[in-house]
């Protein structure tokens, strides 16, 4: 059904179900005609908020990039009970996919950058990462509903960096996919494997560097080869977790 008349059975303003729409508590899928929701979906949402579950209201940030700044500040200072209150916070009421956008990617960017310009030691900047690690690994969960499929994310074998795979499985999970996050370094024909097994549908290899993205090509070429029939997309650096989550709904439309 259009995402019109959803709104209109949920009772509310076709505003409000986009919003829904974004923050993936109702999944829809992107139409020439605009957003299509399964009738399910709708009931299984119409019965939470019968029985007082509201979907959460999402907050607008005005200055994305002073949240970036006062993240990248605690996390230079190794402060992580400050980084935790203040990405709480915002956490109550953004996606996690938007936050991971918005402020982990660039005040880790910030944070490497001052690493290899020699202002910040490889330890701090191990230290930064783990601290993000552990925001993210608190805020993950699996939405109720009907799962889009199953996803395999890792990064391409030579990749150490764990954590571009952490924010691709975390941005599908929060988007109602099952996913088996295999973390950094994994060979491909390991990778294949997993994916056969578990009848994945689409497999994600994430890189924090151009190197890796070259290898993560390669690699790319060698699965689809292997299972012409499971979808794998390539990060690069500075790809954002909302055009993974466009890419990763468009696989599921047979067109694509």
């Amino acid at each position: 059904m259009h995402l019109r008349d959803a709104a209109e059975t949920l009772g509310v303003h076709y505003q409000t179900a986009y919003g829904w729409v974004r923050q993936g508590t109702l999944r829809a899928r992107k139409t020439p005609r605009g957003y299509e929701v399964s009738e399910s979906d709708v009931r299984d949402l119409l019965a939470r908020r019968a029985a007082g579950a509201e979907p959460p209201r999402e907050v607008q940030v005005r200055d994305w990039a002073a949240q970036a700044d006062r993240l990248y500040a605690a996390l230079v200072a190794g402060d992580e009970t400050q980084a935790r209150h203040d990405f709480g916070r915002l956490a109550a009421g953004v996606p996690l996919a938007g936050l991971c956008d918005h402020v982990i990617a660039p005040a880790l960017r910030r944070v490497g950058e001052d690493w290899a310009a020699g202002e910040l030691s490889i330890a701090a900047e191990h230290r930064a990462t783990a601290i993000c690690e552990r925001l993210i690994a608190a805020r993950v969960h699996q939405p109720q509903g009907r799962p889009r499929g199953i996803a395999v994310t890792t990064t391409p074998p030579g990749e150490r960096h764990a954590l571009p795979a952490m924010m691709a499985a975390a941005c599908l999970r929060e988007d109602h996919w099952h996913v088996q996050d295999l973390a950094a370094d994994v060979p491909a024909a390991e990778v294949i494997s997993l994916a056969a097994d578990t009848g994945a549908s689409l497999i994600v290899l994430s890189s924090a560097t151009s190197g890796a993205a070259r290898l993560a090509a390669k690699e790319t070429r060698e699965i689809r080869e292997r299972l012409p029939n499971t979808r794998v997309l390539a990060g690069r650096p500075g790809d954002t977790l909302s055009r993974l989550r466009e890419l990763a709904r468009a696989s599921q439309d047979p067109s694509q």
